[in-house]
């Protein structure tokens, strides 16, 4: 899974930047669910693309700014600029990394109402996170953080070896082969 980037948003002189964070994602999806959001955004609902704007800016200050820049363009170059970076931070929002599917065949899909609170919980729980780092944390963030406390727990107390050993042992063996490790860090 590749981590979330935060998505910028520039029309004119007005710069947002937008952070897929988990508390933007939670309120997000309650709100309106993720395929009424990309259905909204698709359709160019400025009411929507608002809402997610001001859900997932950190500069609430700017906002009204931005949408001031939105009335001094036709309405239909304002919504085209906004709808590529916004669907896009939707998908983050959902924890879809847009490069590929990490769903195992079969594996149990769960409604996005439950796994936000599931995130919530891995974070605070398993992580050791505060409320507000979980809340300002991406869903990438904490599903990559849960993978590596699982390989910590896994090396620590012996789970057995992760793919990651198991790769960096058939590397040395390969390299050791040809007798040169001197160019390998682990």
């Amino acid at each position: 899974m590749r981590l979330a980037d935060d998505i910028t948003i520039t029309l004119d002189h007005e710069t947002i930047y937008l952070r897929p964070s988990l508390r933007a994602a939670f309120r997000l999806e309650r709100r309106y669910g993720f395929d009424k959001i990309i259905q909204a955004i698709a359709g160019g609902n400025l009411a929507i693309m608002a809402d997610v704007i001001r859900e997932s800016s950190d500069q609430h200050s700017t906002l009204p700014d931005f949408l001031d820049c939105i009335s001094s363009l036709p309405l239909s170059i304002a919504i085209e600029r906004l709808t590529e970076p916004l669907s896009a931070h939707v998908l983050a929002l959902a924890g879809v990394d847009g490069e590929s599917s990490n769903a195992k065949p079969g594996a149990e899909r769960i409604p996005f109402s439950e796994y936000f609170p599931k995130l919530f919980r891995l974070a605070t729980g398993w992580l050791g996170w505060s409320p507000s780092e979980a809340w300002e944390a991406t869903p990438a963030e904490i599903a990559e953080a849960y993978k590596g406390r699982l390989e910590l727990l896994g090396a620590m107390f012996g789970g057995g070896k992760s793919t990651d050993e198991t790769n960096t042992e058939e590397s040395r063996r390969e390299l050791n082969a040809i007798g040169d490790l001197t160019n390998f860090h682990v």
